[in-house]
């Protein structure tokens, strides 16, 4: 795998930086990578990509004459087009680790009062820390103070109109935003995290909502508006968002939270598109707040985008492209789906064939909706977590009343009606799925047991019980049609343990091994330290269960996953011990597995392999 990541390299302009230094969106200088640090560029970023102001309007730590002394303001926005100069600062943005409190004696909003009052020409600011806060700048007295605002204007604004569709844009960083917010609720509306959770959700669901169906946006807070107004109109559009998605909301739910809490969520998410924000960074936000609320006592852990990814392009390969995107000619169902983290790969992969073809992205809400509405499932034993994988469809294109609440495991006749109606054995193109291991018992029910060959199959006396990623195995390879393919993560116990060989012996009988690829140690960690493998698997007609035939397998061991086993974020690295750079100047991660789909299909091309 080394060898093949040199020589993909090759012919790369790479640009690299120095190990323990980020590189300055703003002067394109190398500062110290610290937390600050992070946070202040992310804020830079942010300013441009979000407000459109000009770096050239921008300076970092820019040094401000406070009385007899100079203090460093961590970023400052000029007027347009002014010499950097003290008197033309009109916004000063004072960041902090996130850890640290709006309310702090040291590093609280104290510091930037003193910034604002020395800088007798600044109109707004921004405060960023366990909070974001903007505020305006006013006169009391004599006195310049600050006052908090619903946000800063865009640049060429002087104040905050009512948002249009046009002035929405996709967030930068997402995943800070949702944290904030939910840790926000957490804290300062008294709820726990679940509960924080599922009133955020609700919002959100709110804002994809009003971004998508209705004719002028409703998810707004005006300076000086009564935050009466804004639960009026959220609410009425929170009515309509539950009779759209009855499977989802009970019908009879309110938002629940109290003013000063409302007034700081619509404030955060409202200048944002939720709808196109791509697919990447609203899948990380995503789990970044739905990780504390999983307990991990069922095997409840995120799969990497890395690895949904990497399988979601091996399966595809497999297939005609027309197909792929034809409503109603692919169906696949993942029987374990978690937050929908296959499944929005799929999506995303679906936009990109779309893409491809040359339509433009404003006409691929239909083209998309189409397709996932028709082909796509999935199920999952929690209720938790159906609605978060509903909501993530919604956000990413829908399909989100296909994913249902059940448990693959037990017979399907025992489903209730919901499941039973959207869901059958023998039904799939596709499968693909992470399932629940490592847990801590294995399946013991004799009515769920009595389904499967499994129990059975090579042994003496049937088993009293099964791991349920055993059970997975033939439960996934009842849902394809015979010729339909199954993605499946497994321990490698399953592929190495000697004690299981009649399990190998009985997955040899009933499907072709089409690619096994030993994923990096690091994979699931630091949730779990199971080792694991993707088997690639297509399911057997019973004519071709009878016959002894030798194949070709395809077989991968990626090194590098994209993290470390503290789940830290790795990064390429050049000869000379520097980190490799994008065009943006964010650290290129050092992932295999993207190597590994494209090995993939040129096998797969030489051997002749596609349905």
């Amino acid at each position: 795998m080394t060898k093949q990541l040199d020589l993909l390299a090759d012919d790369e302009d790479i640009e690299a930086i120095p190990a323990g230094k980020i590189k300055c969106f703003i002067k394109g200088t190398l500062r110290k990578d610290t937390p600050e640090e992070q946070v202040r560029q992310e804020v830079a970023r942010s300013l441009v990509d979000e407000y459109s102001y000009s770096k050239a309007d921008m300076d970092i730590e820019f040094s401000v004459k406070m009385g007899r002394s100079r203090k460093r303001a961590d970023i400052v926005v000029f007027k347009k087009d002014t010499i950097h100069k003290q008197e033309n600062v009109y916004i000063i943005v004072e960041v902090k680790q996130e850890k640290i409190n709006p309310s702090d004696e040291k590093e609280g909003l104290e510091q930037l009062k003193a910034y604002v009052a020395a800088c007798m020409n600044t109109r707004f600011a921004l405060w960023i820390g366990s909070e974001r806060l903007a505020f305006g700048i006013v006169e009391r007295e004599g006195f310049r103070d600050i006052e908090e605002v619903p946000d800063i204007p865009k640049s060429g604004d002087t104040t905050v109109p009512r948002p249009t569709r046009g002035d929405l844009v996709p967030a930068v960083d997402l995943k800070k935003v949702f944290k904030r917010v939910h840790n926000y609720i957490h804290f300062n509306q008294g709820f726990q995290k679940d509960r924080a959770f599922e009133e955020l959700l609700k919002l959100i669901f709110v804002k994809v909502y009003d971004e998508q169906y209705n004719a002028t946006l409703q998810f707004y807070i005006l300076p000086d508006e009564p935050v009466s107004e804004v639960r009026q109109r959220l609410s009425a559009v929170f009515k309509r968002v539950q009779e759209r998605y009855k499977y989802i909301f009970k019908g009879n739910e309110q938002i629940e939270l109290n003013d000063p809490v409302l007034r700081y969520i619509v404030s955060e998410l409202g200048r944002f598109t939720l709808v196109d924000t791509e697919t990447d960074v609203k899948g990380n936000a995503y789990e970044e707040i739905v990780r504390p609320n999983l307990s991990g006592a069922r095997g409840e852990f995120f799969t990497p985008r890395t690895v949904c990814n990497m399988v979601v392009n091996m399966l595809f390969s497999l297939f005609p492209e027309d197909k792929l995107t034809s409503p109603g000619a692919m169906k696949i169902l993942d029987p374990a789906v978690g937050t929908g983290g296959f499944l929005i790969s799929i999506v995303h992969k679906i936009k990109d064939i779309f893409l491809q073809r040359g339509f433009r992205y404003d006409q691929l809400r239909n083209l998309v909706r189409d397709v996932s509405d028709s082909n796509f499932s999935g199920i999952d034993f929690n209720p938790f977590l159906v609605k978060v994988a509903q909501m993530s469809m919604v956000m990413h294109g829908d399909g989100s009343s296909n994913i249902v609440h059940a448990d693959s495991l037990k017979n399907p006749l025992e489903w209730n009606d919901e499941a039973k109606s959207r869901i059958a054995l023998g039904d799939f193109d596709i499968v693909i799925t992470n399932p629940p291991f490592g847990t801590k018992g294995p399946i013991d029910s004799v009515p769920v047991l009595e389904q499967y060959e499994l129990r059975t199959y090579g042994a003496a006396n049937p088993r009293n019980a099964l791991p349920p990623e055993q059970l997975f195995v033939e439960r996934c390879l009842n849902f394809l049609k015979p010729g339909g393919y199954l993605g499946i993560v497994l321990p490698d116990s399953i592929l190495s343990n000697p004690g299981l060989v009649w399990i190998r012996d009985w997955i040899l009988k009933k499907a072709y091994i089409i690619a096994s690829i030993d994923l990096p140690v690091e994979t699931f960690e630091p949730y779990t330290g199971t080792q694991t493998s993707i088997l690639i698997l297509k399911k057997k007609t019973l004519e071709q269960q009878k016959l002894d035939e030798d194949y070709d397998i395809f077989m991968a061991i990626p090194e590098k996953v994209g993290h470390d086993r503290r789940g830290h974020a790795i990064f390429r690295i050049t000869p000379d011990r520097e980190i490799e750079i994008d065009e943006d100047g964010q650290p290129i991660i050092d992932d295999h597995l993207s190597i590994v789909s494209e090995l993939f299909k040129d096998w797969i091309r030489r051997k002749g392999i596609i349905q």
